[in-house]
């Protein structure tokens, strides 16, 4: 919880229209609401927006791709685009609309994975390597688009964000040793005994040592990358 909390503040307003890009079941969407927010979640799964509406039906939801959403332009103060950018195949076309729907001076709060020391231990590309060797198993879904889990460099979010956005400030957490708790049961449910159920309830154990990392800051060596920059195009 502490991934959107910390996100949620990094808000420099108490109010106004905000958008959960890459909503999943809305947690984020019902925390903004809470706070006073117009909250707006955003996600390419019907099955995940179905979720969030029966558990927030106050806020609103839609089905919607993050390179084509249906919603006016400058319409938003605000964008959250938590753990998003690194499982879409155009990330630029991602951000392009994310420059479209945020107003001059908005907010984008976005955070992936960084490429720092233990970046190659991520759970979902040495798995991943792990099927393709054996030409067994499940591949994971959650890089089926890209092929791959990727991390970014401070350099290269710079290159995405372009001039479209100035970085205010950037926070480094985690080093990836939760990756190891997520390891085992991707091969034993995915690849040795496929029960993809079994699994998901598994892997709560991994996220919450995911997000209990991403409490310790940990500098360039960090596992975590979260960005807080605002639209060019009026003072800030």
């Amino acid at each position: 919880m502490a991934r959107w909390t910390r996100a949620l503040a990094a808000l420099p307003f108490h109010e106004g229209r905000v958008l959960d890009l890459g909503c999943a079941f809305g947690f984020a969407t019902r925390l903004l609401r809470r706070r006073g927010y117009e909250a707006v979640g955003v996600d390419g799964s019907g099955e995940y927006i179905a979720r969030a509406r029966r558990a927030d039906p106050q806020s609103t939801y839609l089905v919607a791709d993050a390179t084509h959403v249906p919603l006016p332009d400058a319409d938003f103060d605000g964008v959250l685009f938590l753990d998003v950018l690194e499982h879409l195949p155009d990330e630029r076309a991602a951000i392009g609309e994310i420059a479209r729907l945020l107003r001059p001076g908005g907010t984008l709060v976005l955070s992936v994975p960084h490429r720092g020391l233990l970046a190659w231990l991520d759970s979902l590309n040495l798995y991943a390597s792990f099927v393709r060797i054996t030409h067994h198993g499940r591949f994971p879904p959650e890089i089926a688009a890209t092929g791959v889990h990727q991390h970014y460099s401070v350099a290269q979010v710079r290159a995405l964000l372009g001039g479209a956005f100035e970085i205010r400030r950037l926070r480094r957490t985690g080093l990836g040793l939760a990756e190891l708790a997520n390891l085992p049961p991707l091969v034993l449910f995915r690849w040795l005994l496929p029960a993809e159920r079994i699994y998901q309830i598994a892997a709560f154990a991994y996220y919450s040592l995911y997000l209990a990392e991403d409490l310790v800051r940990t500098g360039p060596f960090g596992y975590h990358l979260m960005v807080v920059a605002t639209r060019r195009g009026a003072a800030s």
